[in-house]
């Protein structure tokens, strides 16, 4: 279910009767955090920021943001988005909110030393995003070229320390055999990215990384995501339409 506001004073009347992510209508930051709920098999609806009577301006939904972020500071004063709001609980920044959500919905492992591995995969997932989301909303003068570079160097680096991960610790996904939180960041990071080389005329990157293309195949397919694929969230746009991809 996908409610979109239209500057409503309040983003939602507490306490939820269901996980509510809020975020804008791109997938972004909040991809993961949707498929982490859609596996699971959970309660859970999707909270849309949009402009003044839905105004075309590009990116217009910041408006709707903006005007929610007082009363939900009042909340949680570290808040951003996308946020999760579960019951009286509201909780910011993106790791958090998927690990929050994977001990609701025991997706972080089975044990420690899972959990372990699932906690150091998502901040080495932050690392990558951060990257690319310097570049995707950095100068257009410059944007080629450095989309280029990222492809034949960046991406080199980062994609061989996951497919060295896989190799290390002979698992199918990142933490475990059975994908954790950690892997919901990863695929949406190996398919943005294999999305983003067609216009800038790349080769696939996955097609030198075995492992990872397994991986990836293997969120794309699990039935406990087909309807996430299927539907209208898979199909937003991966960055905002202000960034220089889209």
């Amino acid at each position: 279910q996908i409610q979109r506001n239209k500057m409503a004073a309040t983003m939602v009347k507490m306490p939820t009767s269901k996980v509510t992510i809020a975020y804008a209508p791109v997938r972004g930051l909040g991809a993961a955090i949707k498929m982490c709920c859609e596996f699971a098999g959970a309660d859970y609806e999707v909270f849309e920021y949009q402009g003044v009577e839905n105004k075309l301006e590009v990116d217009a939904w910041r408006e709707g943001w903006w005007a929610d972020k007082p009363a939900m500071y009042e909340k949680n004063s570290m808040i951003n988005i996308p946020f999760v709001v579960d019951g009286e609980t509201v909780v910011s920044q993106s790791n958090a909110c998927l690990t929050y959500l994977g001990r609701k919905y025991k997706l972080l492992g089975s044990n420690d030393a899972e959990l372990t591995k699932v906690e150091q995969c998502l901040c080495e997932l932050m690392d990558l995003r951060n990257t690319v989301v310097g570049i995707c909303y950095g100068p257009p003068d410059t944007y080629e070229q450095r989309a280029k570079d990222h492809f034949d160097n960046y991406v080199q680096v980062s994609f061989g320390k996951f497919e060295k991960w896989l190799t290390v610790n002979k698992t199918k996904f990142l933490g475990a055999d059975v994908p954790t939180v950690a892997d919901f960041h990863m695929f949406e990071m190996l398919d943005q990215h294999e999305t983003w080389c067609k216009p800038l005329g790349k080769p696939q990157p996955l097609d030198k990384f075995p492992l990872l293309k397994e991986l990836h195949t293997n969120i794309r397919t699990h039935p406990n995501l087909a309807k996430y694929f299927d539907g209208p969230q898979y199909k937003l746009t991966i960055n905002a339409k202000r960034a220089n991809f889209f």
